[in-house]
């Protein structure tokens, strides 16, 4: 009863109960002191437990909590599970979990269009990375010495952990593509007895037709492709994480949005802190330099608002 976890639906738009991750889980554990820290966030070691309270089961996992929780004046809350809360300060916690949660998975869909807008893209290299985020979701504990604490879990990444662009206009550079020297297909040897006339085939993919794109210039890429596909209202940035190099996939997490609709400029901060609304939009283009890959993935959207979508 001291353990609770919530998951993102994404089509009900609310947030539900649901189990450990691991079967044989009956608890967790947190380490005291962090190992990372983000605009907003706080990163701590985290693991399930089996009933002996010691055996870690499952992968390691890592707990992030809020840096700036603002004061809540109201003394006791309710969370999901009817339980009171004693800290004056829990909704604030609760609310930041969930709704970072909830940007996390709305960066994951956006990441799911932009791979099926790759696929789509004629002689596009098949070995162009793809990319996804982190599934996350929220814990809740309740522990004699430390208090409630609503935490947002998700897997950790285990790879070389680096930054491809910003939330301030930074741009990771270098990676240029590079061709790839492709196998021919054997030759079958013919019998000089067989009557038989060989042409050669012009049904084999000429290598100079591929569209080559490098790691770098997909994630630049990606960014921009959230700008045109929100109706041109929001960029999603500060993209980091891992590459597995194997799969040929992104891993990215603690994404940031920065929201501006032109309807309505006096929405401000609708993703949180992180969220700098115009100016972040402008400090994306200012330092973005479109590759190969842009104009690409930015076709189509000029009758069409998608946002409706993912918002």
């Amino acid at each position: 009863d001291k353990v609770h976890r919530m998951e993102y639906d994404c089509e009900s738009k609310s947030f539900k109960k649901a189990g450990l991750q691991h079967p044989e889980a009956k608890g967790v554990a947190k380490k005291m002191m962090s190992f990372g820290e983000g605009g907003e966030r706080l990163a701590f070691q985290f693991f399930e437990i089996a009933s002996d309270g010691c055996t870690v089961v499952g992968e390691p996992l890592v707990a992030k909590s809020s840096r700036f929780i603002e004061k809540d004046e109201q003394k006791n809350s309710t969370d999901d599970f009817g339980r009171t809360m004693k800290w004056s300060n829990w909704r604030a916690r609760d609310a930041f979990v969930k709704k970072f949660c909830e940007r996390q998975h709305k960066a994951l869909r956006l990441a799911e269009m932009f791979n099926k807008k790759l696929d789509s893209i004629p002689r596009l290299d098949p070995d162009t990375p793809r990319v996804t985020f982190l599934d996350c979701s929220v814990y809740y504990t309740d522990d004699l010495n430390c208090g409630e604490a609503a935490l947002l879990v998700e897997r950790k990444l285990n790879g070389k952990f680096t930054k491809w662009n910003g939330n301030n206009g930074y741009v990771r550079r270098g990676d240029e593509p590079k061709k790839k020297k492709r196998e021919r297909p054997e030759i079958m040897t013919i019998p000089e007895n067989c009557d038989v006339i060989q042409f050669d085939s012009d049904d084999q993919d000429d290598e100079s037709d591929f569209i080559f794109i490098s790691k770098n210039e997909v994630a630049q890429a990606f960014s921009h492709f959230t700008f045109h596909h929100s109706g041109e209202k929001m960029v999603l940035v500060d993209l980091q994480g891992e590459y597995d190099g194997e799969k040929k996939m992104f891993y990215f997490t603690d994404p940031v949005i920065h929201y501006y609709n032109k309807q309505n400029p006096g929405k401000k901060n609708l993703y949180g802190r992180t969220d700098m609304g115009r100016k972040g939009v402008e400090r994306f283009f200012e330092t973005h330099v479109c590759n190969a890959l842009c104009p690409l993935i930015t076709r189509g959207f000029k009758d069409v608002c998608p946002l409706k979508e993912i918002e």
